[in-house]
């Protein structure tokens, strides 16, 4: 006999989901609003990140060439 409670509801749970739910899923080919915000918002966090990268790069190549040029100047301040 199938009981409400326990494991029993879970597989039918999970099988509903199964047989209704992913070819449902699956179905969605087209694009609508939501998926093209999606894809704008995505687009957007990946154009910010790829600036960022940037900028920390050219900060990163100041800090070493300001460091070079201070090493160049102790060792010209040098006595010989």
């Amino acid at each position: 006999m199938f009981s409400l409670t326990g494991s029993g509801l879970r597989r039918a749970a999970l099988g509903a989901f199964l047989v209704l739910g992913v070819p449902m899923l699956a179905a969605c080919d087209n694009e609508g609003p939501a998926e093209r915000a999606g894809e704008s918002f995505d687009n957007s966090v990946s154009n910010a990140a790829k600036q960022t990268g940037e900028a920390m790069e050219n900060v990163g190549n100041a800090i070493q060439d300001k460091s070079q040029e201070v090493r160049r100047d102790m060792n010209d301040d040098k006595p010989n």
